[in-house]
């Protein structure tokens, strides 16, 4: 037998602030082949990383310095809602990833989903969008004449029924006797 050093590296398991694995074989499927999520779901998948994770995440998968995450934690802390962190974190991912111009378009999709323009996205960015957003389909046929009321629009697309009164859950009595 001959005897040539070996080398390896070991890198601990990847976990979730809940202990769940990180990866592939727990929910939430993210693959680094552009043909098996989208530049947009890749940048979606860290945008919207648990606040619990995100700092960690920061550490392990950017080469952001101690400084810029220091900074981060400090934003998660004071303004969650911003997710300044967690836009940091999406976007440097996706950079590295999928390069800079796949990056502008999966921010510009991001954008187009919440009111922004939709100018510059193609048909298959559109679809890529909108492939997880509730919908439903209905026929030509009833969007017809006087068509439906908004609220039969609701009913039909699966909200619940505006209509129904929920009751108001009653006072419970005092069994003190």
């Amino acid at each position: 037998m001959r005897s040539k050093p070996a080398y390896g590296l070991v890198y601990p398991l990847i976990t979730k602030s809940d202990g769940t694995k990180f990866g592939k074989t727990e929910s939430g499927t993210v693959w680094l082949s552009a043909e098996r999520t989208s530049p947009y779901r890749f940048y979606q998948f860290w945008l919207n990383t648990d606040d619990k994770d995100i700092v960690n995440y920061l550490k392990l998968f950017t080469f952001l310095s101690q400084d810029e995450i220091g900074a981060l934690a400090v934003a998660l802390a004071e303004k969650p809602e911003e997710r300044a962190a967690q836009r940091t974190l999406a976007r440097e991912m996706t950079r590295l990833l999928h390069g800079p111009t796949a990056l502008e378009k999966a921010e510009q999709a991001s954008q187009a989903l919440f009111g922004g323009e939709m100018a510059g996205l193609s048909a298959a960015d559109i679809q890529d969008i909108f492939a997880e957003v509730p919908s439903c389909e209905l026929p030509a046929s009833q969007f017809e004449g006087a068509g439906l009321s908004i609220v039969d629009l609701m009913i039909t697309g699966g909200l619940p029924n505006p209509k129904v009164r929920r009751a108001a859950p009653s006072p419970k009595a005092d069994q003190s006797e």
